[in-house]
């Protein structure tokens, strides 16, 4: 539901406090969650299974780049740029970038340390501009130590303790006390004369796409921006650029252990739901995109804070209806196709 908040606001955000500041509270930490979530059940073994999903992921990927084609060829007029397939269309980053990860996984697990690994490349990587948007690849690594630090969580059963699995009301409501410290700090900042927005376009930062130096040229903290020069300026840059990153890091990393300790422990239809969250990511952003295409987005947008919250609940009922059933039935020939047929089978152990 947060990711499809974020896509509908995301062109109007800039038109109020209260969108930019809903923004970027959602940015700060839900594909960082998604992410993590992804690797809390992924393994470095590479087994026939694992195999399985991972080309799965692609033939859906490719499957769905050519879902995007078609439509902004036949609505928009437009022909296959030379970047097709080099970089993902819009939500399509996060298909290429789990796979890629899968891939990953089995050389870091190698190492004595792979978190710090992990962290290293997400916070050197904006220092090399030439690592962006072509096949995730800034994503892929800015994210990276979320995907491997969840998957080490389990491994090393850091999330085991009764704390975690059964949290009680204090440990919950710390939890919640951390993500209304953020929405609130953010709320400061908007009410600031320059504004949240005024202040620091932290949702340039929060995309992960590109450089430092483009970042500090683009969104730059107040006075600090990329007008230095020489070496010196360039290691001014740099040393800015990895503290803001590291900062993000634990942001989110905090933010999303606090929502997994807010989220009920008990079975509801939100738990049949959540086992379509590939259906509401995938087909969320064709309705979108429709929503912006006619004006509906714009116009609701320019009704102000008003306009944001409606776009927020007409989301949510979006993401919803994703989730039902009928929807998982009609569209998992393109969601969830099956691709046994590509493998040989798996020789079964012979008996004792």
């Amino acid at each position: 539901m947060l990711v499809v908040i974020g896509h509908l606001i995301s062109t109007v955000r800039t038109d109020t406090e209260l969108g930019f500041g809903l923004y970027a509270y959602i940015y700060l930490f839900h594909m960082p969650a998604m992410i993590a979530l992804s690797g809390l059940f992924s393994k470095p073994e590479v087994t026939p299974k694992a195999i399985t999903s991972t080309v799965q992921l692609l033939v859906v990927w490719l499957a769905w780049e050519g879902i995007w084609a078609l439509l902004r060829g036949l609505v928009e007029g437009k022909q296959l740029s030379q970047s097709f397939l080099v970089s993902p269309s819009w939500t399509l980053w996060f298909l290429v970038t789990l796979a890629t990860m899968r891939i990953l996984l089995p050389y870091i697990a190698r190492f004595k340390h792979p978190l710090l690994l992990a962290t290293a490349l997400a916070l050197i990587a904006p220092l090399l501009p030439a690592i962006g948007v072509n096949f995730s690849a800034a994503r892929t690594l800015a994210f990276l130590p979320f995907f491997v630090g969840a998957w080490l969580a389990r491994e090393r059963g850091w999330l085991s303790g009764e704390w975690f699995m059964t949290p009680g009301r204090a440990i919950r409501s710390a939890a919640w006390g951390l993500l209304a410290a953020v929405a609130l700090g953010l709320a400061t900042l908007a009410l600031a004369p320059a504004g949240l927005k005024g202040s620091w376009r932290i949702d340039r930062w929060l995309t992960h796409r590109d450089s430092y130096a483009w970042m500090f040229e683009n969104a730059p903290l107040g006075a600090w921006n990329a007008n230095g020069s020489g070496v010196l300026g360039w290691f001014g840059l740099a040393a800015g650029g990895v503290l803001v990153g590291a900062i993000l890091i634990v942001v989110a990393a905090a933010m999303t252990l606090a929502l997994l300790l807010v989220v009920s422990r008990k079975h509801s239809i939100a738990t049949v739901w959540g086992a379509r969250t590939l259906y509401v990511y995938l087909l969320h952003g064709v309705i979108v995109w429709a929503l912006r295409e006619s004006g509906f987005v714009d116009s609701v947008g320019s009704l102000g804070w008003v306009g944001i919250v409606v776009l927020a609940l007409i989301a949510a009922a979006i993401t919803a209806v994703l989730s039902t059933r009928i929807v998982s039935r009609v569209f998992r020939p393109i969601v969830e196709p099956r691709i046994d047929w590509l493998f040989k089978p798996v020789p079964t152990a012979p008996s004792a």
